[in-house]
């Protein structure tokens, strides 16, 4: 099954709803073909955390995959988020993304509930899981992993295991929460499978691929796309010094104005999510018409909208 091997910019695609909290598939649609003219495209992402996987009906993810499967080239892989705690639930939307023309499954952590966190921590249970579902599903995976700080982490051995016997597992999103962290799995996997860097490790990420990476995938990265494509074709050249450079100038002051540094932080507490804030982000690129989340995540405040707008002005993305 080893067969994708995806390497450079996996664009993940956001949720614009009307005014009744409905799917807006026409700017869904315009916004699939923005995404998808990033230079060294690897990937389109439906479906992802940015994407309110959680907040959308089975019948929407089905949806949202098949919209991007008729919009984005044929060239490009579509992968699709799953999520789910039940192995039978997870089947069944794994096997929905996989009708509905998806052609990787990015699997989200079934462990993601307080008393079974337990489990990602033992030998065995994260390992039978993705085991089991390669033989349902039979169709690539990649793995959602977080970073440890957050207590949702698969260990190192864990992912090598998986990485060396399940021939289904052609990638994973690789969230560490320091350089050294991300030193220890990309030396146990490089070459294993496709290894993805993401953006809300803020200037960490910089250094996570001067170390070595496949890919890099962030919700974020919609915002001032030029720019990362061009980070991340420096990173593959080793033009570390020009990498360097455009990433202080032009990436890491939006990952930093996002996320800040994960759970390292002591600034104020934000009230827009994530989501919010890069969906007022695409408002002003006039991408989507309004900035809604659904419930319950919350939306930006009229601060937190303009102090988004003024640092895309500062950083030229918006030029008025």
């Amino acid at each position: 099954m080893k067969k994708p091997h995806l390497r450079g910019y996996l664009a993940s695609a956001l949720v614009p709803y009307d005014k009744k909290f409905n799917i807006n598939e026409s700017e869904y649609v315009r916004h699939l073909k923005e995404i998808s003219k990033a230079d060294r495209l690897c990937g389109v992402y439906v479906n992802a955390l940015v994407g309110e996987v959680f907040s959308l009906e089975p019948e929407e993810r089905r949806r949202l995959v098949t919209l991007a499967r008729q919009t984005v080239p044929r060239s490009i892989p579509i992968v699709a988020g799953v999520i789910g705690h039940r192995m039978s639930e997870i089947v069944d939307n794994a096997l929905e993304a996989k009708e509905a023309g998806a052609d990787v499954l990015e699997i989200m952590p079934p462990f993601d509930v307080l008393w079974m966190r337990r489990l990602m921590e033992t030998k065995d249970a994260p390992y039978r899981f993705f085991k089991e579902l390669a033989r349902e599903v039979d169709m690539p995976l990649s793995v959602f992993k977080y970073q440890a700080e957050r207590g949702l982490s698969y260990s190192t051995e864990t992912l090598a295991r998986i990485a060396d016997d399940i021939e289904h597992v052609v990638a994973m999103k690789t969230s560490c929460g320091t350089c050294a962290d991300y030193y220890q799995v990309w030396n146990a996997l490089k070459g294993k499978l496709s290894i993805f860097v993401t953006g809300g490790d803020t200037v960490d990420m910089l250094g996570m691929m001067m170390i070595g990476f496949d890919g890099a995938q962030a919700g974020i990265m919609a915002i001032g796309r030029e720019n990362w494509s061009k980070f991340i074709a420096y990173c593959q050249a080793g033009k570390y010094t020009e990498a360097r450079n455009i990433y202080i100038e032009k990436c890491a002051p939006i990952a930093d104005h996002i996320f800040g540094a994960p759970l390292r932080t002591t600034r104020p507490h934000r009230t827009g999510s994530t989501t919010a804030l890069i969906k007022e982000a695409l408002v002003a690129m006039g991408m989507f018409s309004n900035a809604t989340v659904r419930e319950p995540d919350v939306g930006a405040t009229k601060e937190e909208r303009a102090a988004m707008i003024a640092l895309m002005k500062r950083l030229k993305i918006l030029r008025k």
